[in-house]
Parts: structure tokens; C-alpha cells; sequence
């Protein structure tokens, strides 16, 4: 997953350089396709890559304010259950909420945020930042995401009337692979971070 965002992130950045955008703060949306991919240690092959993605889905970007981005992670957001006060957090028991499954939980990288699961749906993100800053409603960000999702696959809201910033046809999973190809190297450490977090009233969950 983080390699995904990584990916995703430094193709847009790139493909803007030099456009009336190449300003705006760029940010990755991603769901987790598999929960059982992995890069093993030593080489990786094209096929580990297909396997951490393995849908034929194209890159694109598209603006959204931060207002906009509120009501989407408040919309994937809805694929937790709510957890009552004192309950186990148990994890296999806290996704999945309604039958959503798990590519329609997006996760936004760039940005930090909580998701309180002792909150109804549409009442759990907080503290939404960039840059160790509040993200405000009328602050402006380019979001890749994939062609599935912008096309309205999910339901999510904005992104289907949003301004498109990229949209090259490039296969993600193609990206993944010539990124890996041009850095030789797979380093957790370059692109993991920790992006979000579950909480239960305010508290980390785990």
C-alpha cells in the first residue's frame, strides 16, 4: 500500500512540473486490493509487482479542496464498525462494516488524520493536516487516484466532477513496475509512513 501511494505521489508530482499546478500539494488515494501481498526479501520479480496490484486500472489526478477530501475519507470511513465503549478492538471483527469490501476502503497519503470508530459513520475523521498543519475547506490539493474510482466506481464523493490535472493512460501497475525498475531498490524506510490511525474517543486504538 505504501509503495502504491509512493508510486502514485511521484508520478503526478512529476507529470506537473512545469503546469499551472505544479504548486498544489499532491496527495495519493489507494485501497488495499490484498492483504496477503508482499515483497519478499531479494529480488523482485514482475510478478510480485502484478501481485501488489492487480487491477488493470490507468493513473489520473484530479483537484479537490479540503472540504472535498473531508467528505471522502467520512465516506470510507463508513467501512468500520462502529465500536461501542469498553468493547474489544478486535480487528477481524472491526472492517468490512455493511459487506464494503476492501477496495472500497481508501486510505489518502500526504495528509494525516484520525478516524474515531466510537463515532457514527460520517462523524470519524478528525484532525485532518498537512504538514503538521490543519487542512482548511477551501485549501486546494492534487489527488492521484485511479481511473476506477474517478469514474464513480465506489460511490465516492467529488472526484467524478473534479478538475482532472493528469490523465496520461498509464497502467499503475506499469508505473510500480518502472519506478522499481529506475530506483534498483526497495526500501521500506523511503516510503513508509504513517499516514492515519484509528481511534476510539479520541484515544489510539492499538
Amino acid at each position: 500500500m505504501f509503495y502504491i501511494q509512493k508510486v502514485q505521489t511521484e508520478t503526478v508530482k512529476k507529470a506537473l512540473e512545469g503546469t499551472a499546478d505544479a504548486a498544489l500539494p499532491v496527495l495519493s488515494i489507494s485501497a488495499p486490493f490484498s492483504r496477503s501481498a508482499v515483497f519478499p526479501a531479494g529480488p523482485v520479480s514482475v510478478r510480485d509487482m502484478a501481485g501488489l496490484y492487480i487491477y488493470d486500472n490507468t493513473l489520473m489526478a484530479v483537484k479537490l479542496t479540503g472540504a472535498q477530501l473531508k467528505e471522502y475519507l467520512e465516506y470510507s470511513a463508513r467501512y468500520f464498525n462502529q465500536l461501542a465503549p469498553g468493547a474489544p478492538a478486535d480487528p477481524a471483527a472491526l472492517t468490512n462494516a455493511g459487506g464494503i469490501p476492501d477496495y472500497n476502503y481508501d486510505q489518502l497519503s500526504g495528509v494525516t488524520y484520525d478516524i474515531d470508530v466510537a463515532k457514527p459513520a460520517g462523524q470519524r475523521v478528525t484532525g485532518l493536516s498537512h504538514q503538521g498543519q490543519p487542512v482548511t475547506d477551501d485549501q486546494q490539493f492534487a489527488v492521484a487516484i485511479n481511473n476506477y474510482r474517478q469514474a464513480g466506481g465506489g460511490g465516492f464523493p467529488h472526484v467524478t466532477t473534479a478538475p482532472v490535472l493528469y490523465n496520461a493512460q498509464v497502467e499503475i501497475r506499469q508505473a510500480l513496475i518502472d519506478y522499481a525498475t529506475a530506483t534498483a531498490t526497495i526500501d521500506p524506510a523511503a516510503f513508509a509512513e504513517a499516514d492515519w490511525r484509528l481511534t476510539r474517543d479520541g484515544r489510539p486504538l492499538f
